[in-house]
């Protein structure tokens, strides 16, 4: 969709827009509702410049087509639908893929705030209709590799928001689970290494590179 932004200690953080926005090459994601599955093929926007401009200016798109925005860490999100063309329905994804807000038809263009005050690690955006076609309720459970329920792995830290790890050795935790308000952080040449489906055997976790706000 349009522009996305964060809700962090109180304030509001809106990014600028790019007016040049074409198709990218897209993934499949699955929402299991009370009907069963639904398959749709989204974009992942997830750099800076794809979270800022999202579906905007958009004409049209695929009627089973849509965009999901990587959120990470997990926080409170909105959206607008600023310069977005087309209406939207809006899905935002809590941290154990469950759907825990829907917002239906957003109108175009217009420059009201959709937030989310539950933390949030993905946005999925699919054309207008949709949600009441499938009967996509609040509570249904969402997969993508955003959200580490599929074939590869994606956690993608969302750029210019500042970590909160603190430390030179402070690590930020990872997978839908992670707690964004603590950080592990390893002690000692016999620290132990994060485990799980991103945990890497043979090289250290990646420090968090903060960014100003």
């Amino acid at each position: 969709m349009s522009k996305f932004f964060t809700v962090l200690l109180g304030t509001l953080f809106l990014f600028a827009c790019s007016p040049e926005n074409e198709q990218r090459p897209t993934s499949p994601l699955i929402i299991n509702t009370a009907n069963g599955e639904v398959r749709f093929n989204v974009e992942t926007a997830q750099t800076l410049e794809e979270l800022q401009t999202g579906l905007m200016y958009r004409t049209e798109m695929p009627a089973n087509n849509g965009m999901i925005f990587n959120i990470y860490p997990v926080r409170p999100t909105g959206m607008w639908m600023k310069n977005t063309k087309i209406a939207l329905d809006m899905l935002f994804v809590a941290p154990n893929a469950s759907i825990i807000m829907i917002k239906e038809n957003a109108t175009p263009m217009s420059e009201d705030l959709i937030i989310c005050k539950e933390p949030v690690r993905a946005v999925i955006e699919l054309n207008a209709g949709q949600v009441r076609r499938y009967g996509i309720k609040v509570g249904d459970k969402v997969n993508h590799t955003i959200l580490n329920n599929m074939t590869s792995l994606s956690d993608v830290v969302t750029p210019e928001v500042p970590s909160i790890a603190k430390g030179p050795n402070a690590v930020m935790p990872k997978g839908p689970n992670a707690n964004a308000d603590s950080p592990v952080i390893p002690k000692g040449p016999n620290s132990v290494m994060p485990k799980g489906p991103n945990a890497t055997t043979n090289a250290p976790a990646k420090l968090p590179v903060p960014s100003p706000l």
